[in-house]
């Protein structure tokens, strides 16, 4: 089998299903493509499009705990698998050093894998500035605005020839496989233990992939009990077989009519049942991607580490709910002191206001309260002029500064990374941008601490380029001292966590090739003066 481009997704269930966006882009630029997963989601073989046959891995192969002990046996396995599939390029998305390592064993050469992989010398290295992004904003959530998907999509971009992303698919056009009938066979006989007297189903999924991310099932109850009540619209329980002891609590504290199918499907049967709701509930969880690959609407609660810029459904018109307390979102390796509040925050009145207004009227708008405004974040996600996914606030914290920061972090970081990537000269310019976004309102407090941050960085990068122009082909920026001071500066800014990351990833990307990194630096000067200027 000859393939342009394989892509490389050793992620959860919900982020390979981030992938078929950048699947549905590749085949829509001619190239043929497939998809390379855990062994764990073998069954998915036909859900995403594109990707036929899907290809397997053994989970202990590239788990990140045992990288040394079987990186030979990894190797050997790749080789087995090239002795059947060449492919031209490898679109890695995962930046483990085992994805790294199949990535480039895979590989016709190094240079042919796009997004995370190793140099000749075996280093990690990152090819892409998207991609380089992608790794700094996943690891600080509060600089990330851009969904998961979008970026995975930016990282395949070059395969997309002379094409742009925001040209081929759209987010929410259906891209996931039809289910088969016998899905939908399995679908309806499971909802066939519903009441007789009903006017439709809604999806609750309970669980998620810890317990700090769940919802209560209480208040889970307490909706189901409004819906069914006020609507006549029966609550169906979905969920893996491991998520069972949820699905009992719920039938323990309610006192409505549910139907139960939590362990009794597959994927694909998920899917169908999903196919028979008007809505799903749900965490952010792998369910929730599905639904949104399916098109169905959807209300999704983040929690803990969750929020909806970047790890969000990628369907326009979705509705997601962020707990109003300042620590939100929290660092992963965080151990909470509040006793994990945000779980209780959100109440199950607030939501039901919601999921009855969408139900009636068809907005999401028309059940938002006073009391949904104190203790939620509302958002709602849609298509941007650039054909990414975006979130619009719709509570009372439109003017908040972290949704006003999230919101010009998107204006600036894809002019920035747009431009790098295509060698540009000067910055695009902010044009049709609405000066709300250009130009926020922040608070007196962060508009001086953050745009005093960006002003001290373009003037050290001015620095640099004064200092050591011209440069050598050999150049190294990662032992520079003013490169390191550059990013000690921006470490020292929560808001330019990310700029921080990928100032060093820049810097990796750019060693033995003076030349052109002095090139970027001046172009993302010119960047990030522009932005500093914003605040003044």
């Amino acid at each position: 089998m000859r393939l342009d481009a394989l892509v490389i997704n050793l992620n959860r269930f919900g982020d390979l299903l981030l992938s078929q966006p950048l699947l549905h882009d590749l085949h829509k630029a001619g190239r043929s493509t497939t998809l390379l997963c855990l062994e764990k989601y073998a069954d998915t073989e036909g859900l995403l499009q594109f990707a036929s046959p899907l290809l397997t891995v053994p989970d202990h192969l590239v788990s990140p705990e045992q990288a040394d002990a079987t990186r030979h046996e990894l190797q050997a396995w790749a080789e087995n698998l090239r002795a059947t599939m060449q492919a031209d390029h490898i679109i890695n998305l995962t930046p483990s050093m085992p994805a790294r390592l199949l990535a480039t064993a895979l590989a016709p050469a190094p240079e042919a894998v796009l997004g995370f992989g190793l140099d000749h010398k075996g280093r990690p290295r990152v090819d892409g500035l998207w991609p380089a992004f992608l790794h700094a904003a996943e690891l600080r959530q509060s600089n990330a605005p851009f969904n998961l998907a979008d970026m995975f999509r930016m990282t395949g971009a070059p395969l997309l020839g002379g094409l742009s992303g925001r040209l081929l698919s759209q987010p929410g056009s259906g891209l996931l496989s039809e289910l088969g009938t016998e899905a939908r066979e399995t679908a309806r006989r499971l909802l066939a233990h519903a009441p007789v007297i009903r006017h439709g189903f809604i999806g609750m999924q309970l669980g998620a992939s810890e317990k700090r991310r769940q919802w209560p099932v209480s208040h889970f109850v307490e909706l189901g009990k409004r819906i069914w009540q006020e609507e006549g619209i029966c609550p169906v329980l979905l969920g893996e077989a491991s998520e069972r002891p949820l699905a009992d609590e719920y039938a323990r504290l309610t006192s409505t009519p549910f139907v139960d199918v939590v362990g009794q499907t597959n994927i694909f049967e998920l899917g169908a049942v999903l196919r028979e709701m008007a809505m799903l509930v749900t965490n952010n969880t792998g369910t929730m991607h599905l639904a949104a690959g399916l098109g169905l609407p959807l209300l999704s609660i983040f929690l803990a580490t969750a929020q909806p810029c970047d790890t969000g459904p990628y369907l326009p018109g979705s509705c997601c709910l962020e707990p109003t307390l300042p620590c939100h979102p929290c660092p992963h390796d965080h151990d909470c002191v509040l006793g994990e509040k945000c779980r209780h925050h959100i109440s199950a009145s607030i939501v039901a206001d919601l999921v009855l207004a969408k139900l009636t009227s068809g907005q999401w708008s028309e059940g938002i309260t006073t009391s949904a405004c104190r203790e939620a974040r509302i958002w709602q996600t849609a298509t941007d002029s650039r054909g990414f996914i975006t979130t619009t606030c719709l509570s009372d914290h439109k003017a908040d500064d972290r949704t006003l920061w999230l919101c010009q972090q998107r204006v600036y970081w894809r002019r920035i990374l747009d431009d790098l990537t295509s060698g540009a000269t000067e910055p695009t310019p902010l044009t049709n941008v609405p000066l709300s976004m250009a130009c926020p309102n922040y608070s007196s407090q962060f508009a001086a601490r953050v745009g005093k941050a960006l002003s001290h960085c373009a003037r050290l990068l001015q620095t640099l380029l004064q200092e050591c122009a011209p440069l050598p082909e050999s150049f190294d920026p990662t032992g520079h001292p003013l490169c390191m001071t550059i990013l000690q500066h921006m470490q020292s800014c929560p808001e330019l966590a990310s700029m921080a990351f990928f100032w060093h990833q820049l810097c990796q990307h750019y060693q033995g090739r003076g030349p052109r990194f002095l090139q970027a630096v001046r172009l993302l000067h010119a960047h990030i003066l522009r932005w500093a200027k914003s605040f003044d």
